[in-house]
């Protein structure tokens, strides 16, 4: 890694005093802002200055409004040719690319410029058009810009600042060769800020080729805030998983649940749609405007408990996340920090309960161990226990409650139909009910023993395996699938 220059943050330093355009200045001040966080004192002098950039910065730190009022004040009244932006913003998914675009527009707006969102899952031809009028910023996952570029509909020749933003992120996804392939098609020597969790590996590779005399900057990594949180482990009866879940759910607040895969997302939020929680899920498979829908409807509060994948573990800002539940515990250090990271944030309280099954136990004390955290474990039988309540929890009401999934929310893509999309129902709830009514029945009362065979109902049925038709609709109590399904 090249030799970088370390500057001290100044904590709390007022927008005011910076170098920052009136415009800026009152749009910061409409949204109530008017302190820096740590890493955008640090970051603003020298992103001002056109200087490069190499932050290691966790989600939520506040760079996205940094490396923001950095290019819309140098890109401020400046034309544009078409096709050719002057600032690009590279990110690893569609949901944090539809973040930093909502979070820049309105200051581009302000200075007289434009900011064009740029991912797959989202109509091309109408992002080439936007491209050809003519845009400053592009906010862009690697992949789309890479088609854009070889269609011609994008030129980077013009390009003055590059922001990379997730770098760790992106390697883990695997997208690091393309945001190489990027950068060599931007002319060396031009502005460039890279964001990061961790600056070694891939990443490092690309700062050594392609960052000139870097200013670095830290932040207080988010693994130092999870120490903060009130951790639980509750190892439960795997037969009252979802009782546990849902009376989690049914608390007083914004609560944030991750399962392992998409399938046992989408389950776990009809289920306790079924028991009366308004709940919604959001994972990789869900079409692009369906999964904004959703992020905007949980944002404003129109629902209170999301259902997700580790879609959602990383540069998603959702406000106000008192509680996150592990339904499927993490079995990796660094997706339990990132997923327990989306509650207590920008020094709020927050608490991360995980739900751990008897061959989980090991597992997570490894995990929790390699997180340096120290969570209170408690054995529980059902969802009668204290420490439901004692964490918030409520015994749900019952009754099946409109999916808000169906509901189009302000945010949501104009032209998203949302008429053909299946939800949970009253039909479905009674299905799951009638199916597991049948299967209590077969394993609590023994029927009469065949001749020359085991009874029906005997072991294998008290067991809930091996009984024919046992299984409820739907899939397994557990929350996960027998299959993975790339659920993130």
């Amino acid at each position: 890694m090249p030799k970088a220059r370390r500057r001290s943050a100044h904590a709390g330093e007022r927008f005011e005093d910076m170098a920052l355009p009136d415009e800026l200045l009152r749009v910061l001040a409409d949204q109530g802002l008017d302190r820096a966080f740590e890493i955008q004192s640090a970051i603003l002098p020298d992103a001002l200055a056109g200087r490069d950039v190499l932050a290691r910065a966790e989600t939520g730190s506040g760079k996205t409004l940094a490396f923001t009022l950095a290019m819309c004040a140098r890109f401020r009244g400046r034309g544009t040719h078409r096709r050719r932006p002057l600032g690009v913003v590279l990110v690893p998914t569609r949901e944090l690319a539809v973040q930093v675009v909502d979070t820049i527009h309105p200051f581009a707006r302000a200075v007289g410029i434009k900011a064009q969102l740029v991912a797959g899952g989202m109509n091309i031809d109408k992002q080439a058009e936007a491209l050809r009028r003519g845009v400053e910023i592009v906010v862009a996952t690697p992949g789309r810009l890479i088609d854009l570029a070889r269609r011609e509909d994008l030129f980077l020749d013009n390009v003055e600042t590059t922001v990379i933003d997730e770098a760790d992120h992106m390697a883990d996804l695997g997208f690091l060769p393309d945001v190489v392939e990027i950068l060599q098609h931007i002319e060396m020597g031009t502005q460039k800020m890279l964001f990061s969790a961790t600056l070694d590996g891939q990443v490092e590779d690309i700062t050594d080729r392609f960052l000139v005399d870097p200013v670095t900057h830290e932040t207080t990594p988010v693994s130092a805030a999870v120490a903060t949180m009130e951790h639980h482990v509750l190892r439960i009866n795997p037969k009252k998983k979802r009782e546990i879940t849902a009376q989690l759910a049914a608390r007083k607040g914004r609560t944030l649940l991750f399962c392992r895969t998409q399938l046992g997302a989408e389950r776990v939020a009809q289920e306790l749609i079924e028991v009366g929680i308004p709940a919604a899920a959001l994972h990789g498979n869900k079409q692009q405007g369906l999964r904004t829908n959703v992020l905007a409807g949980y944002r404003a509060g129109a629902f209170d408990t999301l259902v997700a994948t580790d879609v959602a573990a990383r540069g998603l800002h959702i406000d106000d996340v008192s509680m996150v539940v592990h339904v499927d515990p993490s079995d990796d250090v660094k997706e339990y920090v990132h997923r327990s990271g989306r509650t207590a944030r920008a020094g709020a309280a927050g608490t991360v309960v995980s739900l751990v099954l008897p061959h989980q136990v090991t597992r997570t004390r490894e995990v929790t161990s390699g997180a340096d955290v120290e969570p209170a474990w408690v054995d529980v039988a059902d969802e009668s226990a204290e420490v439901i309540a004692q964490l918030g929890g409520r015994r749900p009401s019952g009754q099946t409650v409109d999916d808000p999934a169906l509901t189009k929310y302000k945010g949501a893509p104009r032209k998203l139909d949302i008429s053909r999309t299946a939800g949970a129902n009253a039909r479905k709830a009674a299905e799951r009910r009638a199916n597991e009514e049948r299967r209590a029945s077969w394993e609590e009362t023994p029927a009469e023993p065949r001749r020359g065979g085991p009874a029906r109902g005997g072991s294998r049925g008290a067991s809930g395996s091996g009984t024919r038709g046992a299984a409820p609709r739907g899939g397994s109590r557990g929350g996960q699938s027998t299959r993975r399904r790339g659920g993130r």
